[in-house]
Order: structure tokens, then C-alpha cells, then sequence
């Protein structure tokens, strides 16, 4: 092995090194071995009791409806603003600027402006008011604690269109606009480059970010503790639940519901590079 892919593997490992231990702990939590409620013998009671509870597969898929929605909507919103404001004008330097402005905001912020706004007694319901459109608050459509998580959807799609921008803007700027300029000199027209070119330089681009993005928003709680309905309860906040009760027996499937988050993300990971991989082979 040459020194270079050594070094690689070794940058590899100490990124994953945390995932890893986390890994080992909560699996060791969950077989009863350590942790809250531990009883010194490995054993796979807890995985059944807690998988085996309805409530449970409900709330994980909410979160998953919540989260791919989410990324969806905030991947398609990057995608707009890359392609619409890509260019040197000052009102694209400015629209770029305005796009990633929310980037440092953190998730509990985006969550309390979601109430603030989205909220039946919020800033949408008064200038609904306002203008006529309802008669009082109990009018405004419930986008806050709703089983359908409008209120949270948008709230992450707010919070993560600005990274999802930034990926955007990067990849257009240093690989497409080469590639762009070569299929005009070939004779390409506007739609055939961006079929041809723009569209899959942005979607090989970005889609490893919004997978990011979707494994952060399933595990997101800030958001959720603020505007998640109390049924279904979202996978995150069925963890923490279960973590803070009082019984410490009950403490320990917390541990099972972190693998079962884990084991969702990585099939987003896996089904994004199969996604990938049956890609290039279409390319090839």
C-alpha cells in the first residue's frame, strides 16, 4: 500500500472514529451489556420489545417522510438558485450572498422562527388576518404540531437551502462552466447543454450533500422538541424520551432506537451510491 493511500485510510479512520465508538457503545447498550439498565449478559430482549412496539415504526416514519420531504424541497430550492443566479451581475453576487445568509443560524433558531411564523397565533395567521383572508386565529390551517410536520418541513428546508446553495454554487463554478462552454463551442443550444451537462454536474455535485442532509434532519431534534407533533412522535424525540425516563431499564432502548436511526441513514448512504454507481455504468 503506498504511502499516500495510507495516509488516506488513517485520515479515514480518525473521521469515522467517533461514529465507531458511538456505534460499539450503543449496540453494547442495546444487548444490555453497559449502560442505563444493564444487566451484565448480552441479550436481544430489548431489540424485540422495542421493535416490536407500533409506536415506534410510526414515529420512524415520520421521520423519514420529514426528513426526505425536506431534503427534497431544500435540494430542489438550491438547484433553482445556482442555475437562476450563477452569473457575475451584481444581483447574482447578491442573491448568492442573501441564499447562504441563514448558513450559520442553528437548528433550535429555525425551529422557534417556525413557530413564531408558522404558529396559529404567528406572524402568518396575523397578516392573514390582516389582509382578510381568515377571520381569527382558529381559521389559519395548522402548520405546527400537524401529523403531516408542514410546519417542521419547512422549517428545515429554510434552514438547509442555504448549505445545500453553497454545494450548488461551488460545483457550477469550478466544474460546469468549462464543461458548459465546451458543448456551446460543439454546438449544444441552452436546453441541451443544461440537460447534457448542467443537470448532471449539479446532481453529482450535490446529492452527496443532500444525503447529508436527510441523515441530519432524521436525527434533527432541536427542530423537532418545537414543532413535531406528540403523535406520531419523531424518531429523535422517542430517543431522548426514552433516555430521560425514570425507570433506568427503560433508559437503555434508547439505545436501540440510535441503531435503528443509524440503520436508516445508512441505507440512504448505501442507496445513494448504488444510485451513483449504476450512474457511471450508464455513463460509461
Amino acid at each position: 500500500m503506498r504511502a499516500g493511500h495510507r495516509a488516506g485510510l488513517l485520515a479515514a479512520l480518525l473521521v469515522a472514529a467517533p461514529v465507531l465508538v458511538g456505534l460499539g457503545y450503543s449496540l453494547l447498550g442495546a444487548l444490555g451489556v453497559s449502560g442505563p439498565g444493564a444487566r451484565g449478559e448480552p441479550s436481544l430482549d430489548r431489540f424485540w420489545r422495542v421493535l416490536g412496539e407500533p409506536g415506534v415504526w410510526e414515529g420512524a416514519a415520520w421521520s423519514v417522510w420529514v426528513a426526505g420531504a425536506a431534503t427534497l424541497l431544500a435540494t430542489a430550492a438550491a438547484t433553482l438558485l445556482a442555475v437562476l443566479f450563477r452569473g457575475s451581475r451584481p444581483l447574482d453576487r447578491l442573491a448568492r450572498a442573501l441564499a447562504v445568509l441563514p448558513l450559520p443560524v442553528p437548528h433550535v433558531v429555525a425551529g422557534a422562527v417556525g413557530v413564531l411564523v408558522l404558529g396559529q397565533s404567528g406572524l402568518l395567521a396575523r397578516l392573514a388576518h390582516a389582509l382578510g383572508w381568515i377571520g381569527g386565529p382558529a381559521e389559519m390551517p395548522a402548520l405546527v404540531y400537524d401529523r403531516l410536520g408542514v410546519g417542521l418541513i419547512l422549517a428545515l428546508t429554510w434552514k438547509e437551502v442555504p448549505f445545500l446553495a453553497l454545494v450548488a454554487f461551488s460545483v457550477l463554478a469550478t466544474r460546469g462552466s468549462a464543461l458548459e462552454e465546451a458543448a456551446r463551442t460543439l454546438g449544444a443550444g441552452p436546453w441541451s447543454t443544461f440537460r447534457r451537462v448542467t443537470w448532471p454536474v449539479l446532481w453529482r455535485g450535490v446529492l452527496p450533500a443532500s444525503v447529508a442532509v436527510f441523515a441530519f434532519a432524521l436525527g434533527s431534534y432541536e427542530a423537532a422538541v418545537l414543532l413535531a407533533p406528540s403523535d406520531p412522535l419523531a424518531l429523535p424525540l422517542q430517543t431522548m424520551e426514552r433516555y430521560t425516563d425514570a425507570s433506568l431499564a427503560r433508559r437503555g432502548d434508547a439505545f436501540v432506537l440510535v441503531l435503528l436511526a443509524l440503520a436508516l441513514t445508512l441505507a440512504a448512504v448505501a442507496a445513494h451510491e448504488r444510485l451513483r454507481a449504476a450512474r457511471e455504468v450508464l455513463d460509461a
